[in-house]
């Protein structure tokens, strides 16, 4: 991969506007951070991301004063008040809690100085934070005017690079040929590795991890099976990083997006991964070399992607939402720095931009039945997924409030002022209130679950109590009898019976947690349709006409979705579909690996 894909650099397939004078910006930036984390007296190495990632700080003065470009005289409003009133909290804080720490730290001594400390910082800071606020309400409104011109022409702000830009598909298209989605997530599972640390729930589940160190290999060994070796194309000394160098390349020749007309490209690009997540550890390297697959059978592999896949029906509707993040951090968690999950994020959208593009472009004025027949079956097949329906109609619903806006948005648009704008309006007022439907179900149904937790641990711990209770009782009436008593057994009892009613609710928070669950997927496929959409209305890669075409096959497409229904009326059985994820994600048959129908 090059060094801009696999950084997040915004160098992206598109022409960006108003990006001068950032190299000034951003020196007088770093200067600014490094003088106040000076002041604050932290370590600089204590603001650098992982090793193996880059030399970017996660905290800089943009996290505190932000003097990142303002969009309009609006952002620049909402920045400048924000780093106001950070500047006169933080002021106020630090002269009460300087002198606090100091008092802990260095006695009398210690109260003086930070006595003396927050003085300055109850007075520097409040300064900086209004000068950094008037700064940026001066910018903002100096850029209102080019703000006006791009949003009008139909180029997005993007809030990341701080600059205008202009989707082109085409362009995307080459962008996301340059490296995959496998290299920048290996790149971070390996960072894990080096470190000697687990890089997310699936790699502490199938036990990988450790020092990363390459294995000692003899020149001369010899190895019962060569298949995962042969799958990989290297041969059996090869060291560990060899062994990655070839799973990368061969990730990005056999990946299913690259190969959509080979109907085996999925399970020639599974065979690939299963082969190296053995020969990349050097446990089961050995096992493997060792004895082949048959040393592998106590090892159950979880692929926790296909959990979430499988539990929410991502699976089969690939093509229209893509991996869910949920499956991006069980397969690398927190491994993965700001700017690889957010490349991650916009390659995601790209390929669906690119998908669904192609689906509205199968769309004829002249035949428009032709295209209803088609997405009516479509429909008909993926409303059979698990939550099938609800995650159609969550797309329909995007799909057409984005068609209805774009169609009468006179602001980069196909409207006009004529109705000042209240369509679109209505129609991003009416997304808005599903964003917000949404964040409540889940706040609700995470608390469920937490109170059911709650109470589960209480009830545990009654039933324990009540377990030693009659336990003491009937040592007692023993003692009494001349019989000896059994420590051992009360207190196997006592767990037996906490364990017991402990089970039991968890049991009953299991659908409250899947429900929390599914709501925080809805919000991630809510988000990134309607950032797809974005990019198919936008197209500047064809015409405004042939967008126009666009958003009326969307809007047709948009309600057919949301008419989904669920095969003979079934209704959804969470529980049902967690037994079948878990089934897909740990069952392995008896060669070691998921059957070919399985694969499909």
């Amino acid at each position: 991969p090059t060094p801009r894909a696999m950084s997040g650099a915004p160098d992206r397939p598109s022409t960006c506007a108003g990006a001068g004078g950032t190299g000034q910006t951003s020196a007088g930036m770093d200067a600014m951070t490094s003088a106040l984390t000076a002041y604050a007296g932290v370590p600089v190495g204590t603001l650098q991301t992982a090793a193996g990632s880059d030399s970017t700080p996660d905290v800089d003065f943009n996290d505190v004063f932000s003097l990142r470009r303002p969009q309009n005289l609006v952002s620049g409003l909402s920045s400048g008040l924000q780093s106001t009133a950070k500047g006169v909290l933080a002021g106020t804080a630090a002269l009460f809690a300087a002198p606090y720490v100091g008092a802990q730290q260095g006695g009398p001594a210690g109260f003086a100085k930070g006595l003396a400390a927050g003085l300055a910082s109850a007075i520097v800071l409040p300064v900086v934070g209004v000068s950094v606020g008037v700064t940026q309400i001066v910018r903002g409104a100096m850029n209102t005017p080019e703000a006006i011109h791009e949003a009008h022409s139909g180029k997005r702000w993007n809030k990341h690079t701080r600059t205008w830009v202009q989707d082109d598909l085409v362009k995307e298209s080459v962008f996301l040929s340059e490296t995959s989605d496998e290299d920048i997530i290996a790149a971070a599972r390996s960072r894990a590795k080096a470190g000697g640390r687990t890089a997310g729930v699936q790699d502490y589940l199938n036990g990988n991890g450790g020092d990363g160190d390459d294995a000692e290999n003899d020149p001369t060994k010899s190895v019962k099976t060569t298949e995962f070796y042969d799958v990989l194309q290297v041969p059996v000394t090869a060291s560990e990083s060899e062994i990655k160098r070839a799973y990368y390349l061969l990730a990005r020749k056999l990946h299913p997006d690259k190969n959509p007309d080979d109907p085996d490209a999925g399970s020639k690009f599974q065979k690939i991964g299963e082969a190296y997540q053995v020969l990349s550890d050097q446990t089961l390297r050995k096992k493997y070399d060792a004895s082949g697959k048959d040393g592998l059978k106590e090892h159950n592999f979880v692929d926790t992607s296909q959990f979430f896949d499988a539990l929410f029906g991502s699976e089969q509707m690939e093509g229209l939402v893509g991996r869910l993040q949920l499956a991006t951090l069980a397969v690398a968690g927190a491994e993965l720095t700001k700017a690889e999950t957010r490349l991650l994020q916009e390659r995601r959208v790209g390929r669906l931009a690119i998908k669904l593009a192609a689906i509205l472009d199968g769309f004829d004025v002249d035949k428009p039945d032709e295209f209803v027949g088609r997405s009516t079956a479509m429909t008909t097949t993926l409303a059979s997924a698990s939550y099938g329906t609800e995650m159609l109609r969550i797309i329909g619903f995007v799909y057409e409030k984005q068609a209805n806006e774009f169609v009468n948005d006179p602001v980069g648009g196909l409207g006009t002022w004529a109705d000042l704008g209240l369509r679109s309006t209505y129609a991003r007022f009416e997304q808005a209130r599903g964003r917000v439907n949404s964040q409540v179900n889940a706040a609700q149904a995470g608390w469920k679950a937490y109170s059911v937790y709650r109470a589960g641990e209480a009830e545990a711990l009654k039933a324990g109590a009540d377990a030693d209770k009659s336990d003491r009782a009937k040592q007692s009436e023993g003692e009494s009898q001349g019989e000896p008593s059994s420590k051992e057994s009360s207190s196997d009892a006592k767990s037996a019976s906490a364990d017991a009613a402990r089970a039991k609710y968890t049991q009953n928070a299991m659908p409250h947690v899947l429900e929390a669950l599914w709501n925080a997927s809805a919000l991630d496929i809510e988000h990134t349709i309607r950032n797809v959409c974005f990019k198919v209305l936008h197209d500047f890669s064809v015409d405004k006409k042939k967008r126009a075409t666009r958003a009326d096959a969307l809007t047709r497409l948009g309600r057919i979705f949301q008419n989904a229904k669920s095969p003979d009326g079934a209704k959804p059985d969470a529980m049902g579909n967690l037994e079948k994820a878990m089934r897909k994600a740990f069952t392995k048959n008896e060669d070691g690996g998921e059957s070919d129908e399985e694969a499909r």
